[in-house]
């Protein structure tokens, strides 16, 4: 979502910010209902009792995902994009993959837990989810019903328009947007199935790598660049070269921050855009318009 976010301002393209759009309202579409249902009529200690939205602090949300946005500049790619870059051989994403690692650490564990602590001292909105409401099983069902039905609505008329094809893309905006809601909907029901309490997501499995601890989250980063491997194996333009130091530089500085403010607003354009805007989260929200934000006045000022 780097160059999804940054051009909007800086060719007014907004090829993939629909095909982002499009794989949140998908996830929309079938998610509240689907959980709500489960959780009203599966089996008791169902994961999805467990779910927890990210709250909306006064500054982590705001501060993080602005900054976040501009830090994909520097990184050249959101959190999962560097990974995804790395399996198509480009080489200078392994120093942004080592700062975002460190970034997050740092925050997580290291001697940034004050700054973290700071920026999330004070929460606005701490919400729950749909299903966990004290409301009647009737009134929850209806009110999935209603979400599903408006982001149907949204759907069908987002696919309506022309399916516009990014440079050196083979899919259009609309496939690539069901493709990655789709995604996003098995990811749930698989990290469900192990107990975790998320979806798609790239800040627990960089914990993970930096502990070296086998996790759903672990696997899952991993296969972003494994997956990338296989969808450019028959492009032989892209080599390893090794970059030069201002790049290296520049990658470090970014991945390090791009660790360092998603911590700080609790997830990035995956795990708030991705996944909890999916399940309504007004924290997940914030935090989107904000990484959003960022991104689009990088793309002000470096517009040619």
């Amino acid at each position: 979502m780097n160059s999804g976010f940054a051009n909007v301002t800086r060719r007014r393209d907004t090829t993939k910010l629909k095909s982002y759009l499009l794989a949140i309202l998908l996830q929309l579409a079938v998610l509240p209902l689907f959980f709500t249902l489960i959780y009203l009529y599966g089996p008791e200690n169902n994961a999805i009792t467990r779910i927890q939205l990210p709250p909306l602090f006064l500054a982590g949300t705001a501060l993080g995902g602005f900054l976040f946005g501009i830090f994909m500049y520097f990184a050249g790619s959101c959190a999962a994009g560097i990974f995804y870059k790395l399996g198509e051989k480009k080489a200078d994403t392994i120093f942004a993959i080592l700062g975002f690692v460190g970034g997050v650490y740092l925050m997580e564990r290291g001697f940034l837990q004050s700054l973290k602590q700071a920026t999330q001292n004070i929460i606005i909105f701490n919400q729950q989810p749909l299903w966990q409401l004290n409301l009647s099983n009737l009134s929850l069902i209806l009110i999935a019903i209603g979400i599903s039905a408006i982001a149907s609505v949204i759907i069908k008329r987002m696919t309506s328009k022309p399916n516009d094809v990014p440079k050196g893309a083979i899919w259009g905006w609309q496939k690539t947007g069901f493709a990655i809601g789709g995604l996003g909907i098995i990811a749930w029901v698989s990290a469900l199935s192990s107990e975790l309490n998320y979806g798609m997501s790239i800040i627990p499995g960089a914990m993970d790598m930096a502990s070296l601890t086998i996790s759903w989250g672990l696997l899952f980063v991993l296969g972003i660049p494994l997956g990338a491997f296989w969808s450019s194996r028959k492009n032989k333009t892209n080599q390893l070269l090794i970059p030069k130091p201002n790049l290296i530089v520049k990658r470090l500085f970014g991945g390090l921050g791009l660790g360092v403010t998603a911590s700080m607003a609790m997830g990035c354009t995956v795990g708030h855009g991705l996944t909890f805007t999916s399940l309504l989260g007004v924290g997940s929200f914030v935090g989107l318009v904000f990484i959003f934000l960022g991104s689009s006045l990088v793309g002000y000022l470096t517009r040619n």
